[in-house]
């Protein structure tokens, strides 16, 4: 089983990339000193223009928040939880700095939303989730780090509500 994280509103939700994460081509990859095993950079099948490789300064850099409304898990794990027609995936690892943009992230969309819902939960394990209520004001870091609790004990949500 798997964790998963998505936040659902009545409106659409922006995406976030990550801004550390770059695509660079097996030749820009050479360039900047990457060493490839041979048998990559001998396959004269592979287009060595084409940017297919992943490439960040620090693998921390990999863990900041990204939002996707392609879900890499099936939509069910959402529609057995939330009613609400727009979703994304939250993809990224809790620390306080980037709860604070969530936060922000939040904040911005409660102008135009009525309310959001944070979801924490275990694919393909549908259970009673516990849901906590709170408004756009009361909404702090400390809100928020039910998601990056470890373990799982049931579902969570955070509503927040505009007013």
């Amino acid at each position: 089983m798997s964790e998963f994280q998505f936040i659902t509103s009545t409106q659409p939700l922006q995406e976030v990339e990550n801004p550390y994460i770059e695509f660079l081509s097996i030749n820009e990859a050479i360039k900047k000193g990457v060493i490839f095993p041979e048998m990559l950079t001998d396959d004269e099948d592979l287009d060595r223009d084409e940017k297919i490789l992943m490439n960040v300064e620090s693998e921390e850099q990999l863990d900041e928040i990204e939002m996707k409304r392609d879900l890499y898990y099936d939509v069910e794990n959402v529609e057995a939880y939330s009613s609400k027609l727009h979703v994304v995936e939250l993809r990224w690892r809790y620390s306080d700095s980037r709860a604070e943009q969530l936060v922000e992230y939040i904040t911005n969309h409660l102008q135009t939303a009525d309310e959001v819902e944070i979801w924490k939960v275990w694919v393909d394990e549908q259970t009673e989730p516990s849901v906590k209520t709170i408004t756009r004001d009361e909404l702090t870091i400390d809100s928020l780090r039910f998601l990056g609790d470890v373990g799982f004990e049931r579902p969570e949500c955070l509503r927040v509500t505009k007013a």
